[in-house]
């Protein structure tokens, strides 16, 4: 599939930011103390939200290579609205609430009566 031909430095950045939080999340589990009970459950919890930060990262590919199709920002935003408060910053769902106006906007892309507009995704 095409890849979204102008895509705005924000997906950039909002790439990155998942990025950066999943390493530190990879690090997390890395340096967890051991020996590790099976009932663990703080370290299931960071296994669990790395988790998410990837499907969030391959939400947000499969958008950038669907050249913005309406289903993959309804994924991208329900792969989002997933996440733990703190691995998504104000600035990372003020993005997406940007992209999912600009995509709204564009005939025959993203339009109006597209499903995901109402779907209870993240809030503009």
């Amino acid at each position: 599939m095409p890849r979204l031909p102008d895509a705005p430095a924000s997906l950039a950045t909002l790439e990155g930011r998942l990025r950066e939080r999943a390493a530190a999340l990879a690090q997390e589990v890395r340096a967890y103390p051991t020996p590790i009970a099976r009932c663990d459950e703080q370290l299931t919890g960071l296994l669990e939200r790395r988790s998410r930060l990837f499907r969030a990262l391959a939400a947000l590919e499969r958008f950038t290579q669907s050249a913005g199709a309406a289903t993959a920002l309804a994924a991208l935003e329900s792969a989002l609205g997933e996440l733990e408060p703190g691995d998504l910053d104000a600035a990372c769902a003020a993005t997406c609430a940007a992209l999912r106006a600009e995509w709204r906007a564009r005939p025959g892309a993203c339009g109006p009566a597209d499903s995901w507009a109402n779907d209870g995704g993240l809030a503009a």
